[in-house]
Parts: structure tokens; C-alpha cells; sequence
């Protein structure tokens, strides 16, 4: 949960007050030291923009897969021409990093 947060650049106050619950609340669940109910699990996968399945890393891409969502969530309100040019951006910035 904690990495598709991050991933979609956002702070625990933020995801809590989308989800309906109270931050400190959010924060146990980050850490472990609270399981939500089925309910509340959901609104939190809404407000990260994501699937609850999504919020489980059972597969050793887990992670990469998790930045993914976040570019397709980030991008996904773009017109086929924007998203184009984004693509672009992120091809440019990719063969700047691998040299």
C-alpha cells in the first residue's frame, strides 16, 4: 500500500481523507498494526486510483507493476494525442537514465 502511495506521489493525510477514515488509522494500516475491514480496504484502493488486488504484491514484478498503474492512473484522463507526447517524454527520459 505504502509503494502505490508513493508511487502516486501522495502523503498518508491524503489517501485517508479520499478513503473517509482518519489518518492515524491509514498509518496503522501502512504498518501493519491495523487490518481494515473489506469496506474500508476498498475506499483506499479507490482513492490510490488502483484495484485492491493491485494493493497485494504477491509476484517478484509486484513493484514495477505498481509504477505502472500509477503512469496509466496519471495519464489515463490525457487524450490519445497527449498521451502520445507523454509516452515520448517518459522514452526520452528513459534513454537518458540507461546511458
Amino acid at each position: 500500500m505504502k509503494s502505490v502511495r508513493k508511487a502516486m506521489r501522495m502523503t498518508q493525510a491524503q489517501v485517508a481523507e479520499k478513503a473517509g477514515i482518519d489518518m492515524s488509522f491509514y498509518g496503522q494500516i501502512e504498518r501493519g498494526a491495523n487490518v481494515p475491514s473489506l469496506k474500508t480496504f476498498a475506499a483506499i484502493a479507490k482513492a490510490l486510483k488502483t484495484s485492491p488486488g493491485d494493493l497485494f504484491q504477491t509476484s517478484p514484478h509486484g513493484k514495477e507493476r505498481l509504477y505502472e498503474t500509477a503512469v496509466e492512473n496519471l495519464i489515463s484522463g490525457l487524450d490519445t494525442k497527449r498521451k502520445a507526447l507523454v509516452l515520448g517524454l517518459v522514452k526520452d527520459i528513459v534513454s537518458h537514465y540507461k546511458k
